[in-house]
C-alpha cells in the first residue's frame, strides 16, 4: 500500500508542479555558465527550479529520510536524476555517486538540507566541488506571491502567475582541501550577496 501510495504522490506532485510552473513568470537576470557545474541554491527555493530546470537531467542529492522521498519521486518523473543520502564528508554512497554522475551532468544541492540550519553552507558542499573538480554556481530566487510555510527552512510555494527572479553567481572552484574552511565562508557571502541583489522591488 506505501508503495502506491508514494508512485501516485510522485506523478501527482510532479504534475503540480508543471501545471503551477507553466503560469509563472520567470525573469532570469544572469545567465547561467556552461559546462557542468554545481548548483547551489537554499532548500526552500527548490520548487520554482524544478519546474524551470525540468528534463536537463541535472543530479539531485536528496536525503535518504521518508520526506526526501517525497521530493525524489516527482524530482526523477521530471526528468532529474537522484543520489540519495547525505553531502557530509564521510564518502557517502550518494556523493561518490555525485561525483561519478558530475562527469556528464550538472549537480544540484541545498547546501543548507537536509534539515538546517537554514541558509547556512555545511562543508560538504565544498568536498564534493573538490573532488569532483566543478565549480560551485550559487542561484538565487525570490518569489513576488508566495505562501510561506512554518517548516526549518521556511519552504516557499510560488501563488499562481507570480513573478519569479532568478539570479546565478560566478563560479567558485575549490582546489584543495587546505582552503575548504576559508571557502565555506566565500561561498555563504556569494550566496547572501546574490540572495539580496536578487530581490524582487
Amino acid at each position: 500500500m506505501k508503495n502506491i501510495l508514494f508512485f501516485l504522490e510522485k506523478y501527482i506532485a510532479a504534475l503540480f508542479v508543471l501545471i503551477l510552473g507553466s503560469t509563472l513568470r520567470f525573469n532570469i537576470r544572469t545567465s547561467r555558465p556552461e559546462g557542468n557545474v554545481i548548483y547551489a541554491f537554499w532548500h526552500r527555493n527548490m520548487l520554482p527550479l524544478l519546474f524551470l530546470r525540468k528534463y536537463e537531467k541535472a543530479v539531485i542529492l536528496i536525503s535518504s529520510s521518508k520526506d526526501g522521498e517525497l521530493i525524489a519521486g516527482p524530482a526523477q518523473a521530471l526528468g532529474f536524476l537522484t543520489a540519495r543520502g547525505s553531502s557530509g564528508r564521510g564518502g557517502s554512497d550518494a556523493v561518490k555517486k555525485m561525483i561519478k554522475l558530475s562527469e556528464e551532468h550538472s549537480l544540484a544541492i541545498t547546501p543548507d538540507g537536509p534539515k538546517g540550519p537554514k541558509e547556512k553552507i555545511k562543508e560538504g558542499l565544498l568536498f564534493i566541488s573538490y573532488f569532483s573538480k566543478k565549480p560551485i554556481v550559487p542561484v538565487a530566487v525570490d518569489i513576488k506571491s508566495e505562501k510561506v510555510f512554518n517548516s526549518w527552512d521556511r519552504f516557499r510555494l510560488p501563488k499562481l502567475f507570480s513573478k519569479i527572479n532568478i539570479s546565478y553567481g560566478v563560479p567558485i572552484r575549490v582546489n584543495s582541501k587546505d582552503e575548504i574552511k576559508a571557502k565555506v565562508q566565500e561561498v555563504q557571502e556569494a550566496m547572501d550577496k546574490l540572495t539580496e541583489q536578487n530581490k524582487i522591488l
